[in-house]
């Protein structure tokens, strides 16, 4: 049952960030090519909205948007205009930002419905949210919990009632955007670093350096989670 309402706060947090990031991109007039569950390879396609096609993949831990021209190629003319690279680079930052903005203001949502008000809501979202930074400038791998350290979290929480569950889920939600912003490769906050660069030099990064650097990036946070999460078994068995 616990991995069932793991996999429920999941979905609904991954849904809500990268939605952040697509109604953003569409806002702007950037074509957004698919939206996924999970990570690659596919499992299933679900449907299409708007021109944008909706996926389940088989990798459970995560989600993304493919939106058009948001890796930079080498290219013998100009991005097409509905291409992110087309843009400037104020949208492209809101595209960025947008999903650790969604996901603030659900959790604000989440807890203004626990406490049945939008001031008592966003005190505690912002009480919450100062905590958390807190506790990322003292970030230790040992102190962090993976998918399956949070299947079990989840479940204490879930003996508690649905509030309970709810204010978990915001907590999730505020540290999901709070890392995000973290200025590290594969990050929305490494890819506003790299545009801010990119502002302060009035040079785009090449696209050969830009690409091996998120495939870098995303190769570490991937080896970081199996960390974690084989530190989490080894801690139920």
């Amino acid at each position: 049952m616990s991995i069932l309402i793991f996999l429920i706060i999941l979905s609904a947090l991954i849904f809500v960030h990268e939605m952040g990031h697509l109604l953003v991109a569409k806002y702007f007039g950037i074509r957004v090519d698919e939206f996924g569950f999970g990570y690659p390879p596919r499992a299933k396609k679900l449907f299409t909205w708007k021109g944008t096609l909706f996926t389940l993949n088989w990798l459970p831990f995560g989600g993304f948007v493919k939106i058009f021209g948001e890796n930079p190629i080498d290219l013998a003319v100009g991005p097409p205009s509905d291409s992110f690279q087309n843009k400037n680079r104020g949208i492209q930052a809101a595209v960025l930002a947008a999903g650790v903005i969604f996901n603030f203001l659900f959790a604000w949502l989440l807890l203004a419905v626990v406490y049945k008000s939008i001031p008592l809501g966003l005190s505690n979202t912002l009480v919450f949210t100062r905590e958390t930074v807190q506790a990322i400038f003292h970030f230790s791998v040992a102190n962090v919990a993976g998918p399956v350290g949070i299947v079990g979290i989840v479940g204490e929480a879930a003996k508690f009632g649905f509030s309970s569950l709810l204010i978990l889920t915001a907590l999730i939600s505020i540290n999901l955007s709070l890392i995000n912003l973290l200025p590290l490769p594969a990050l929305d906050g490494g890819r506003l670093l790299l545009l801010l660069v990119e502002a302060i030099s009035r040079r785009k990064i090449p696209a050969k350096i830009f690409n091996a650097v998120n495939t870098l990036g995303f190769a570490f946070l991937i080896f970081l989670m199996i960390i974690i999460t084989i530190r989490d078994v080894g801690k139920i068995f």
